[in-house]
Parts: structure tokens; C-alpha cells; sequence
């Protein structure tokens, strides 16, 4: 479903690009002021454990999925522009193990959407045909996960240890906010139309409340996300 999600969003994304790009007459690139851009991206993110008591999970919970990546925004001056980006990466499943009195797994779907406010500091003038641009930025971030629980069979353990079948699948949500630091480059391939590889650095404030449903999953504040994509000025 998330998947499916992700190819339609970039369908529609695509399409915006090809629309701006092609649909606006421009006497040239000096007088393009909006841009708007998609990309696909690699989202990885680490956990790390919680403690070392035997009622935590032994490990974090992290992973690497792939995503799309949408922005717009304007440009303020020939070497500012602000804007907004919104990384949807697919979610990616770690498995943790607590070790207790009775051994018991859990299975981890997560992804964090983030939404964010950038401002882009171009390292040159109007692009010709390489362009360097310095991004930071925030804003909030939708940490959701899904999850599902087996525990050991019998009575005594075993090693290893044998499981039965998972629970029904349930899930929980936290809003937060992270900032953001990254750089992208622009290679222009036709005036108003660019291939942009980049790299985005999310920081996320994650919950120290242990009674927090997402607590036990370790997550790292740090988020990688390189990309490529293509950018269209109008």
C-alpha cells in the first residue's frame, strides 16, 4: 500500500515538473523566479539499545528504505531562494529481541515523513551549466510505526530460541521537528530544466519518555538521505 502510495505521488510530482517546465514561456533563465523538483531518494537511519536492563530490547531498531522527495519554493535574490521539501521515504523493518524471562521478538515497519522549511544559498549566479547550492532549514517530522510481537513456545528456553507466530499487526504515531543541513548540485540540461543529485542531513529530536510507545526502538536523531532528481524553473 505505502508503495503503491509513493509511485502515484511520484507520478503526480513528475507531472508538475514536465507542466512548469514546459508551460510557461520565459525570454531566458535570468527571469525565472519559482522552481519546483522531484527526486528519489535513500532514506538509512540507525538505533541504538536503550539500556542494558534484560527488559529491553538487546538492540535498536534502523535501516535503509527509498523514497520520493518533492519541493518548491522562489527565489528572494539571485543567490537566495526559500522553500519547502517533503521527504516520504517507504518504511523500512528491523527486528529487535528482549532476552527476559521469556524471550519475545518485535517486528518494526517505521519511516519518518519529514516536512521542511529550506532556505538555499547558490554558490553562483543564474546557472549556466553547474550550479552549487547550500541548504539548511527545519520542521516537523511524523515518526510512525507499525508493529508486531511473537513470543518464545514452551515453557523452558531453547537456543535458539523458538518463536510462534506474530500478533496482529498495530500502530503509533509521534509528531516532532528536526532541522536540516544539506547541499545540492545542478547540472542544467536545457535553460529552465535541471538533474540535481543531493544530499539531505535530518536531525531529529527524538522522545527520551520511556513511556513513549516508540521509545524502546532506539531510533538515532540522525537521518542520510541522498537523491537525485530533476528541477524546473518557471
Amino acid at each position: 500500500m505505502d508503495t503503491m502510495v509513493m509511485i502515484r505521488v511520484g507520478r503526480a510530482l513528475a507531472a508538475a515538473v514536465v507542466v512548469a517546465a514546459l508551460g510557461i514561456p520565459s525570454a531566458g533563465a535570468q527571469e525565472t523566479r519559482g522552481y519546483v523538483g522531484v527526486a528519489g531518494m535513500l532514506s538509512t537511519q540507525g538505533g541504538h539499545r536503550q539500556g542494558t536492563a534484560p527488559s529491553l530490547p538487546a538492540t535498536g531498531a534502523g535501516g535503509t528504505a527509498i523514497g520520493v522527495t518533492a519541493e518548491a519554493g522562489g527565489l528572494l535574490t539571485r543567490r537566495i531562494a526559500l522553500g519547502i521539501e517533503v521527504s516520504l521515504p517507504d518504511r523500512f523493518t528491523s527486528v529487535q529481541q528482549t532476552n527476559h524471562l521469556r524471550v519475545f521478538q518485535q517486528e518494526s515497519r517505521h519511516r519518518d515523513v519529514n516536512i521542511s522549511g529550506l532556505v538555499r544559498w547558490f554558490a553562483g549566479p543564474s546557472p549556466r551549466r553547474m550550479r552549487l547550492g547550500i541548504v539548511g532549514g527545519g520542521g516537523i517530522v511524523q515518526e510512525n510505526s507499525r508493529q508486531r510481537r511473537r513470543d518464545q513456545v514452551g515453557p523452558l528456553p531453547t537456543f535458539p530460541p523458538e518463536f510462534g507466530p506474530y500478533s496482529r499487526e498495530f500502530s503509533f504515531t509521534r509528531w516532532t521537528v528536526a532541522a536540516l543541513a544539506g547541499a545540492d548540485v545542478e547540472f542544467a540540461i536545457t535553460p529552465r530544466v535541471a538533474v540535481v543529485p543531493q544530499m539531505r542531513v535530518h536531525f531529529v529530536r527524538r522522545s527520551d519518555d520511556p513511556s513513549q510507545p516508540g521509545w524502546g526502538l532506539g531510533l538515532d536523531s540522525l537521518v542520510l538521505r541522498p537523491a537525485v532528481g530533476v528541477r524546473a524553473a518557471f
